[in-house]
């Protein structure tokens, strides 16, 4: 089958969204594999811009690199971008690799013109070569499954990446470098060459040129053999994915992992590491985590604003947001109709006369109706404090302190720090917000007008 047709059916395959309805963003370095995906694109007839990264790294041959993309973006009249970047001096200065400077610097750039210009993605030109080296390298430097899985062929940066919605197709994957070569040549396309690639300088170019020959005199079909692979790799990091969410709950902007169900698996560490890789713990983290289960109220942080506390039955993982101060509080007038919370949730009030005899009753415990006679404005509405106490609905009118009353509901720590109560102007908790109305406010027989509250979250 020829390249044009593997192209179409591994576009296809991958449902790669390329159309004659929105351009894409190319990255072209100059070299072959680049200007291989040019020409399928063109022959496609997708509209596409190229994008080219002087890194400033090879001296002369950088320019003429640059000066090369330019002359075939006029040929083909397709727009063209190139930015220039003095990389060592960056990756000196952020304390990254040359190569990790030089990715970060162009991601960063594919990212801005993404977005000011609409494109729907980047292409880069990666294909099955540079998959499999890619495998062999984070194996040989020590990874998870997706890791051996190689590139993918459509990735969309999180949101804790600096490239956050970028998204990357590599639509070249379906051929080796040789497979390129034979089509350019067979297509009389002209490429430039990059002289570093020769050298044995860097570890990919190391596995390139003396981990890949060897392997490939045992198997002349390893491209073949580690592409099938590295699929079922996928595969298997999917399903293993998908059958661990049974162990998860998702509850507001809290993530519960079910301690017990975890720590029955044969691998428990292996399992939050699968669990907890894209919130940023690393693997020390889920091994602490794997053997702390008995011990509650240990907390673990990550650089990605995210924190992990060991409660009770979960392992709980939500953002570090900053909290509010203790004394925060809001004050809620006779005449409010609506009030939002710091936490985007909102309160709504509502009042009304009604008949005697009337007992309203919700089973949302978000929603109440209060006595209107015995509240007293400026309501206040705040987070719970340490001695706080109220008369719980249905306690004949006993004291309770909060603290009592959330080791009985089985509250998590977590949890306790978002609980709201509204308050009567003299300090008497009304309501603590979700979960128990004050029986001090509760409708009486004699009521004749009421207010009804709905906490809307």
């Amino acid at each position: 089958m020829e390249m044009f047709e593997e192209f179409f059916k591994f576009l296809k395959t991958q449902d790669l969204p390329f159309s004659q309805d929105q351009a894409v963003l190319l990255a072209v370095s100059g070299g072959l594999d680049s200007c291989v995906m040019v020409e399928l694109f063109q022959r496609a007839g997708f509209p596409f811009a190229i994008a080219h990264v002087n890194f400033q790294l090879r001296g002369p041959e950088s320019d003429q690199d640059e000066q090369f993309v330019q002359t075939l973006a006029r040929q083909l009249d397709v727009p063209c971008f190139v930015q220039r970047v003095d990389t060592k001096s960056v990756a000196q200065s952020t304390g990254q690799s040359t190569q990790m400077a030089a990715r970060n610097l162009r991601y960063a750039w594919f990212k801005e013109l993404t977005d000011k210009h609409g494109f729907v993605g980047v292409c880069t030109a990666h294909h099955q070569n540079d998959s499999l080296e890619t495998a062999l390298l984070n194996f040989t430097r020590g990874t998870s499954l997706p890791g051996l899985s190689g590139i993918q062929a459509n990735k969309i940066f999180g949101s804790e990446s600096d490239f956050a919605g970028l998204q990357v197709f590599r639509p070249l994957l379906f051929a080796g470098r040789a497979d390129l070569e034979r089509f350019a040549k067979a297509q009389g396309l002209a490429w430039r060459e990059d002289s570093s690639n020769a050298h044995d300088d860097y570890a990919r170019n190391l596995i390139r040129h003396q981990v890949v020959p060897v392997l490939q005199s045992i198997n002349p079909n390893l491209l073949e053999t580690a592409a099938r692979n590295m699929r079922r790799i996928r595969s298997a990091d999917r399903n293993l994915g998908y059958l661990l969410q049974q162990f998860v709950q998702y509850d507001d902007n809290t993530i519960k992992i079910q301690k017990k169900a975890i720590a029955q698996l044969p691998s428990p560490r292996q399992a939050l590491r699968q669990l907890l890789k894209d919130y940023g713990f690393d693997a020390e983290q889920t091994r602490q985590m794997a053997e702390a289960f008995e011990q509650n109220g240990l907390e673990w942080h990550t650089d990605k604003s995210f924190s992990a506390l060991m409660d009770r039955e979960y392992l709980l993982v939500f953002a570090s947001n900053k909290s509010l101060p203790d004394s925060f509080s809001l004050k809620v007038q006779e005449d409010d109709l609506m009030l939002r919370l710091p936490d985007e949730t909102r309160l709504f009030l509502m009042y009304a006369t009604v008949e005697a005899g009337e007992n309203p009753v919700h089973s949302d415990p978000n929603k109440i109706t209060v006595d209107a006679e015995p509240l007293r404005f400026p309501l206040l509405l705040r987070k719970w404090q340490p001695g706080d106490t109220f008369q719980p609905l249905g306690m004949g009118g006993k004291h309770q302190k909060l603290q009592d009353f959330f080791t009985n509901q089985k509250l998590s720590r977590l949890e306790k720090e978002h609980v709201w109560v509204l308050t009567n102007q003299d300090g008497a908790i009304i309501w603590v917000l979700g979960m128990r109305l004050d029986e001090r406010f509760k409708w009486q027989n004699t009521t004749k007008k009421v207010c009804n509250i709905h906490w809307i979250r």
